[in-house]
């Protein structure tokens, strides 16, 4: 009993340790960010692209939910997304830092709820190596994770729709509940705000769930379901039919099955290529001990994982527009489809699966450790250029200024990879980020010039690390350890 009860309390320590780490190495990543695109304008309450001669800011929660409106109305019907921006907006950079870590670490642990109904009952191993495979594996990650008006649009969407679904997974029984008209109500809410989320996961979520609810006997369904599944449909009507001002803007033809079909082996060939060892291995089982999917929860939800991003994938045929952000939700169920695989093999094949798990582990670790310096080294020129321009535009108010622009964007990692930011011209005013970037700073203009110098801003000695490791490789962790 002691030896049983020590046990469960280091898993649990060790559980929390990784979280730990993981959202501190996340934050630190976060912290050499700043603002870009979009971001600046969602300070303001929204009112067009461009900003107004009168901004009006936001003081209240009213103000808030009435630029939400109009965005919805006028641009597109993310609102969900777009609150948290806003919202987000009026606070200091390193109130969004800790909460996109946070979020980071729940959307973790809630895809390893698909495989365990308790936080004490995952297994270490699959959370860490869940985290190492989204830092390895979602596409697009500067743009879904550590740019402020992306990361609330996919990764802060991310726990609504899997908190959501989570209930349809476990088939949660209303007599179970001690509140089961509060639990309705909670999923009445969560049904709406998931069916909003974006236009290739709202959907997804409406299937499931509707699958889900179709799947109990007539006589056994539960009333959260139909609830929930009717509020998500609503959500996701609100969200299709108020996407006019964005859907103008863009450019393309939809119908694009071969550039889709391009990009989804270039964005998820690795993810696909370990789903199908995994599924024929899965196979096996099922030939030699003759059960099927619907027999086994971990099969069933692993093909519907699977399904979820197929069908997430099937979207985009609709969209004129394919950038590598909107294979994220796919992702996504493609990583539950493979955390719920090696879970099910773990039952009969414990030995060889445990085996497997460690190797993958070490496989993203012996790739993620570098590629996470570099990437820090990489973000630290972005983060002396940010600084550099805040701290010129500061020292000189309501003035036109001249600043650097960022400097050191090389991977997609990078937000500032192919996203709006200065340019060139001596008219910033015509220019809209540099429009957004004087109205936020209070400042009469801001100029883009490649010659003013970058200010070299102070390390840390994670910081340092990188900077060694991109210079000296691996000898930086024998000088760290001399020190």
């Amino acid at each position: 009993m002691v030896k049983v009860r020590l046990f469960k309390t280091v898993k649990i320590i060790l559980l929390w340790l990784i979280c730990l780490l993981t959202g501190y190495f996340f934050y630190h990543l976060n912290k050499l960010i700043g603002f870009i695109g979009d971001d600046f304008l969602y300070h303001f309450q929204y009112n067009g692209e461009w900003p107004a001669t009168q901004l009006k800011s936001i003081h209240n929660i009213w103000d808030l939910l009435v630029s939400v409106v109009v965005h919805t109305q006028t641009w597109n019907g993310r609102f969900v997304g777009d609150f948290f921006i806003q919202a987000l907006m009026q606070f200091p950079k390193i109130v969004f830092n800790f909460a996109n870590s946070l979020v980071f670490i729940v959307v973790g642990l809630l895809i390893n709820l698909f495989v365990v109904r308790k936080f004490t009952e995952i297994s270490s191993l699959s959370l860490f190596l869940t985290y190492l495979l989204l830092g390895l594996l979602i596409p697009d990650f500067g743009h879904t994770m550590f740019w402020m008006s992306g990361a609330c649009n996919y990764l802060w969407m991310t726990p609504i729709y899997l908190a959501f679904l989570w209930p349809f997974r476990w088939n949660i029984k209303e007599h179970q509940l001690q509140m089961p008209r509060f639990f309705t109500a909670l999923m009445i809410f969560l049904g709406f705000l998931s069916g909003a989320t974006n236009e290739n996961i709202g959907p997804v979520v409406v299937i499931l769930a509707y699958v889900s609810y179709l799947a109990n006997d007539l006589n056994h369904r539960q009333s959260y379901k139909y609830w929930g599944l009717l509020a998500a449909i609503l959500g996701m009507l609100i969200m299709l039919l108020n996407n006019s001002g964005e859907a103008l803007n863009q450019k393309g033809h939809s119908f694009q099955f071969l550039n889709i079909l391009w990009k989804t082996i270039n964005y998820s060939g690795y993810l696909l290529g370990l789903i199908a060892i995994l599924f024929l291995i899965s196979g096996y089982l099922i030939k030699k001990h003759q059960f099927s999917f619907k027999t086994n929860d971990l099969l069933l939800t692993s093909l519907l994982a699977f399904g979820a991003a197929g069908l997430s994938v099937g979207a985009l045929v609709l969209s004129p527009q394919l950038p590598g952000r909107t294979w994220y939700g796919a992702t996504i169920f493609g990583i539950i489809c493979v955390v719920t695989l090696l879970a099910f093999l773990r039952e009969y094949l414990p030995k060889l699966t445990l085996t497997v798990i460690i190797g993958l582990n070490l496989v993203c670790l012996a790739v993620t450790v570098p590629g996470y310096l570099k990437l820090t080294n990489e973000f630290l020129a972005a983060a002396d250029s940010f600084k550099t321009e805040i701290e010129i535009i500061e020292a000189n108010p309501h003035k036109v200024v001249k600043v650097p622009g960022i400097k050191g964007v090389v991977t997609e990692y990078n937000p500032y990879k192919g996203t709006a930011y200065l340019e060139s011209g001596n008219r910033p005013n015509e220019h809209w980020e540099n429009a957004w970037m004087a109205k936020y700073y209070h400042s009469e203009g801001v100029i883009l010039d490649l010659t003013v110098p970058v200010k070299h801003f102070k390390r840390d000695p994670l910081d340092q690390l990188a900077e060694n490791f991109v210079k000296k490789g691996w000898s930086a962790f024998n000088l760290l350890l001399v020190k």
